[in-house]
């Protein structure tokens, strides 16, 4: 069943209040300044969690070869959902340390 178009228009409006206030924040240079650190802190924050998320999992993979026995389903669809965490994990520790080297050139340059 379509949605009515005054729906739409609500929604398209909300969507520009939220947008124009964001923007009004990154155009004034105080709050923008701040901004810019808050978001190298934060990633640099990010970036130590997907190193220890990392080290965790190679640790969880040295246990799971080292161990003797034959493993079961469960253990293997375990390790299947622990390859793609440490998948995601190296992604985000690729994505934070991008966005911090892009936020500190962009503070420097200011």
């Amino acid at each position: 069943m379509p949605r009515s178009p005054v729906w739409m228009r609500e929604e398209t409006r909300m969507l520009g209040f939220v947008l124009s206030g964001i923007h009004a924040v990154l155009l004034e240079k105080k709050r923008s300044r701040s901004l810019v650190t808050y978001t190298i802190v934060m990633n640099i924050m990010s970036a130590c969690v997907a190193v220890i998320g990392i080290l965790l999992l190679l640790l969880e993979f040295l246990i799971f070869y080292v161990s003797a026995e034959e493993p079961i389903w469960p253990q293997v669809s375990g390790k299947i959902l622990s390859d793609y965490l440490f998948i995601f994990s190296l992604t985000e520790l690729m994505v934070s340390s991008t966005v911090t080297h892009w936020a500190y050139q962009a503070k420097r340059n200011r």
